[in-house]
């Protein structure tokens, strides 16, 4: 029995380094992703106010005018 540490293989270790680096790199891809998609729900969402406050202003404006 030896107590001398083993030395990986450098070309496992490249490969290995490289998996990391595109798993971060797709794990990025999907962090903008669910941006993209959160973004256009938020636009949904100030659209749909948007229509509300139209709306009310709408109908305030028509009980304004017609006592």
């Amino acid at each position: 029995m030896t107590d001398q540490p083993l030395m990986p293989n450098p070309s496992v270790d490249r490969h290995l380094l490289g998996n990391l680096r595109r798993a971060r790199l797709e794990m990025e891809e999907v962090g903008l992703q669910f941006d993209e998609v959160i973004a256009k729900f938020d636009e949904e969402i100030r659209q749909q106010r948007l229509k509300r406050i139209q709306k009310s202003l709408s109908l305030a404006n028509k009980q304004t005018h017609n006592p």
